[in-house]
């Protein structure tokens, strides 16, 4: 029975602009509120080389009732290790080499079909094996092998489709035979794809499949390769692609022969007439065999599961091992009964929460890291954030930080009322990073990729990306567009501090800043995020599904999903950060003959030499996060002569640590209502006494997170466990 609609299964979302070619200017957040208002029950998406971003495609699909079809259009080449080669009709003389990269829509239908579009992408970008030449390919023996799997659709795409190519070109029988043996010896899996377009190569094109379709018994789907939500989307993506390509006209601009956006099925109905190719019941079938596919796609469960990388057959005895060697090599062992069994009993509780949150494996792959990296010369920062309150990381060499010594709490890095996974940030000097980043993604031990980014449209080059593909803002001479730079810097020039446009600048520029408006968010490039590497001891091919990208002339794998998508699916991640103090530190200690300083030194560190805070006040230099002059100015009053002795005068003892720690945090934007009165002295009184020297290493503010957490439970009745949840609330709400 015919129905009221049909699902298009090739359809391109912005993130398909990432291969390296504009062609999108409408977010999948964009199609998915047109398939919820026209109640549309599936959406598929089908990008150019890549299944990027295919988990917030889903979760956000699943999320309003629709079915998520996973998809992609693949650039399939029939072998890797040679030229397709034909004469150019023009110049019959002149042999052309191309490359045989022909369109192909691949959909998944279950789980596993998912999976195996995951891999097929993964392998498509692979530069060193012949998979990836400009575009990313797969090998059409690979896809044939999957297509008998019978996890997948295989639909034969648009004019850049092999059956197209290869009909034109009788000296490719043999391959072309390929493609019609792979439809007709799958009935049920391959399907000629035909499109409405009032082209004459697509009216050819589509004259020839349903002739192939007669008498192969093949059958006929319907599609019209949407790349935009309207037509005004279309208009803004040739207007961009015109400004990027530099010319006076895009040689393919027809809009009269190829309507590339979201149409309904009556509009492809009509359109199909007019082509006059089908006949009526071919055309309700080929719309029809789109909603029986969408029908048969098994949705399925995203798994959630936390994906600790696992290292060590038996990870409790290795765990014990490190933490009692560092019981020895930290000195514990040392220290007074009385104060070891401080130490024993905090390790004791922290082994337990490990054990119970099931995260031993991540404490040693971590610790495995900071090892590598010690081997080969690099030292990485003392403690960056909430694992500085794990003495267990302290002991084993993750920090070098005591939490017992500097009273800091272990439930903000993890405790078992919170489900998040544990996150440890590590500063390596610059060239310690880049070794850590390839020791980690190149390790025979674990499956690992840097975390893709992806580049939006911002207001700023949105501007200059509209404006040079329109005529009042650009000079065409001989056929080259060149934009009026003058005419863009000004109208920059002239945006409010914040980014925003001013009513005035909006009206004399009111064409420019409307295709400007629809263009800002939309997906524009991949990157890779500079310190994050997600780690899996399973595969992360047909998992998540990966591409690659170059970078400073090295190939780095980058994941397919982005760090929501790893943060939600909780994948294990590793920030690995770049530090030029850390290098500095280090080859300062070498050239003084010194070990590497830590907060552990004070045999040769006094750190109340008041001669070493006063140069401060002097010279900020390479002082990490005092760099700036605004940080120069408060250390320079934090420590200057008045207002020691105000601070002393309340409390003696005060560290001058402390009070560095206490000017940087006050220096963020949420101690503005504080700092000056910080950094001048000036003690807050809180009207109880007991608070008041609660907080007197603060001078009376309630500043940092571990403070925050100590005060529920010493003056409020909490656990330490609960106490983390309401900090992390506060901090949430605040933030809204």
């Amino acid at each position: 029975m015919t129905k009221d609609y049909w699902i298009p299964l090739h359809l391109h979302s912005d993130e398909t602009n990432g291969t390296g070619y504009f062609e999108i200017a409408n977010t999948y957040k964009q199609y998915l509120d047109y398939y919820v208002e026209h109640k549309l029950p599936a959406i598929a998406i089908t990008n150019h080389g890549n299944n990027v971003a295919w988990i917030d495609h889903k979760v956000l699909a699943n999320k309003v009732g629709i079915k998520y079809i996973g998809g992609i259009e693949a650039y399939v080449a029939m072998t890797l290790d040679r030229y397709e080669e034909y004469p150019n009709p023009k110049k019959p003389k002149e042999i052309k080499k191309v490359y045989d990269k022909f369109h192909t829509i691949i959909i998944a239908l279950n789980e596993q079909g998912n999976k195996e579009i995951n891999q097929l992408e993964s392998d498509s970008f692979n530069r060193f094996d012949g998979h990836f030449h400009s575009r990313p390919r797969i090998e059409f023996k690979d896809l044939q092998a999957a297509v008998e799997r019978g996890n997948i659709i295989v639909t034969t795409a648009c004019l850049g489709g092999a059956l197209n190519h290869f009909r034109k070109h009788p000296e490719y029988q043999a391959e072309l035979q390929q493609w019609i043996d792979l439809a007709i010896n799958h009935k049920d899996r391959v399907f000629l794809e035909v499109q409405p377009h009032l082209d004459k190569e697509q009216t050819e094109y589509n004259a020839y499949l349903v002739e192939l379709a007669k008498k192969y018994d093949l059958k006929l789907i319907a599609s019209n390769d949407i790349h935009a939500l309207n037509q005004k989307y279309d208009k803004l993506r040739k207007i961009v692609q015109l400004g990027k390509s530099g010319l006076e006209k895009l040689p393919y601009d027809n809009e009269d022969t190829f309507e590339l956006w979201v149409k309904t099925r009556q509009e492809m109905f009509d359109l199909f007439k007019q082509q006059g190719v089908l006949t009526d019941e071919q055309i309700n079938d080929a719309l029809d065999l789109t909603v029986e596919i969408a029908d048969m796609v098994e949705d399925f469960e995203i798994d959630r599961s936390v994906k600790y990388p696992h290292l060590y057959a038996d990870e409790e005895k290795e765990f014990q091992k490190r933490i009692m060697d560092g019981y020895k090599e930290r000195g514990i062992d040392k220290l007074p009964k009385e104060k070891q069994q401080v130490y024993l009993k905090r390790i004791k509780y922290e082994y337990s929460v490990y054990k119970k949150m099931d995260s031993l494996s991540y404490m040693l792959a971590h610790n495995d890291i900071i090892k590598a990296a010690h081997n080969q010369g690099y030292r990485n920062g003392y403690g960056r954030g909430s694992v500085t309150g794990s003495l267990i990381a302290y002991l084993i060499g993750t920090t070098e930080v005591d939490s017992i010594r500097h009273n800091l709490v272990f439930e903000r890095f993890m405790n078992p009322a919170r489900v998040n996974l544990p996150d440890i940030d590590v500063d390596f000097e610059n060239e310690g990073r880049n070794w850590v980043q390839q020791w980690l993604l190149h390790n025979d031990k674990f499956h690992a990729a840097s975390i893709l980014t992806l580049g939006t449209a911002q207001i700023r080059n949105a501007i200059a990306l509209v404006a040079a593909g329109l005529d009042d803002y650009t000079t065409v001479v001989k056929g080259k567009r060149t934009t009026k730079l003058n005419v863009i810097e000004s109208i920059k020039n002239g945006l409010n501090d914040d980014d925003t446009v001013p009513d005035s600048l909006y009206r004399a520029h009111k064409e420019l800043f409307d295709w400007v408006n629809m263009l800002v968010g939309v997906t524009m490039s991949f990157g890779r995020h500079a310190a994050g590497i997600v780690v899996d001891t399973r595969t992360l091919d047909d998992n998540m599904g990966s591409i690659s990208l170059v970078s400073g002339g090295t190939t780095y794998k980058v994941s397919s999903v982005t760090m929501h998508d790893i943060d939600y699916c909780n994948w294990v991640k590793f920030d690995i950060l770049g530090l030029d103090n850390m290098g500095l530190i280090t080859r300062t200690s070498k050239m003084a003959n010194l070990p590497f300083l830590t907060p552990d030194r004070t045999d040769i560190i006094n750190f109340q030499d008041e001669k070493v805070w006063k140069s401060l006040t002097r010279d900020n230099v390479g002082v990490f996060q005092f760099e700036g002059d605004r940080a120069g100015r408060l250390i320079a009053d934090m420590f200057s002569d008045e207002t020691l002795a105000k601070i002393k005068a309340k409390v003696p003892n005060i560290q001058y640590l402390d009070l560095m720690s206490l000017t940087n945090a006050g220096q963020r934007p949420s101690g503005a209502s504080y700092i000056d009165r910080v950094v001048h002295g000036e003690f807050n009184n809180n009207g109880h006494k007991a608070l008041d020297d609660f907080l007197s290493s603060t001078l009376g503010f309630m500043v940092y997170q571990e403070t925050q957490s100590q005060f529920l439970v010493d003056f409020c009745g909490y656990d330490f466990a609960h106490a983390d949840l309401i900090r992390k609330g506060i901090g949430e709400l605040l933030a809204c």
